[in-house]
């Protein structure tokens, strides 16, 4: 079984923490104490999870745990508040997660970066799209929707990421590729073109964020 540790500020009010601790990982609960990581393991756990406190400046912190001979050796994910979704793009964590998530979200972030496949049914739905995970067929209110591969492979990501800001350059990585050369004007043609095939009223779930990227509002 693979293991998770959580650092966490919050104790029992840990919301990372009642969100997994019904998840098929060995899950262990730290001390994060400002910058202090209570780590006493000198081999990297599968993931690691930092939740601060709410509010707080994470200038000091991010730097510690890039820099740590535990937590620097696995991916890690951070709850990140909204106020500070503009520093994402310099984060140097794997990946993360916008605080008041859901456990389903929590529980995507996590299995995709400690590598569990997926048992979960392969349909996904999110308002009025649904994406098979296994005939790659997108459906608008039940009816298919002919979309090129990288419309397709771009909603199937806002689907599956509801409620997160994602950056342009997370989108240019996640859907076209690290080796992809172009800029992030792709990602905003490939938006209007999507949102032209949603339509009027489903569109109306794919969120502009100013001067950060988008959001599919579930």
């Amino acid at each position: 079984m693979k293991n998770i540790f959580l650092f966490t500020e919050l104790g029992d009010a840990s919301a990372m923490r009642k969100a997994l601790r019904e998840a098929p990982y060995e899950l262990v609960t730290r001390v994060l104490r400002g910058t202090f990581l209570d780590c006493p393991i000198s081999v990297p756990p599968d993931l690691v999870v930092v939740e601060p406190s709410p509010h707080k400046s994470i200038a000091h912190l991010v730097p510690v745990l890039a820099q740590h001979p535990v937590v620097g050796r696995a991916p890690w994910l951070l709850v990140l508040d909204p106020e500070r979704l503009h520093l994402a793009p310099q984060l140097p964590c794997s990946d993360f997660i916008v605080r008041d998530f859901t456990a389903a979200e929590a529980l995507s972030r996590v299995d995709r970066l400690a590598g569990r496949p997926s048992d979960r049914e392969p349909l996904v739905r999110s308002g009025p799209v649904s994406i098979d995970l296994r005939s790659q067929e997108a459906r608008l209110n039940g009816t298919p929707m002919t979309l090129p591969n990288q419309e397709f492979a771009l909603l199937r990501h806002f689907v599956q990421n509801p409620g997160r800001a994602l950056t342009r350059e997370a989108l240019l990585q996640a859907v076209w590729g690290p080796d992809y050369l172009g800029g992030s004007r792709t990602v905003d043609i490939h938006v209007v073109r999507l949102r032209a095939k949603l339509g009027e009223t489903a569109a109306r779930h794919l969120q502009t964020l100013r001067q950060v990227g988008y959001k599919w509002l579930p």
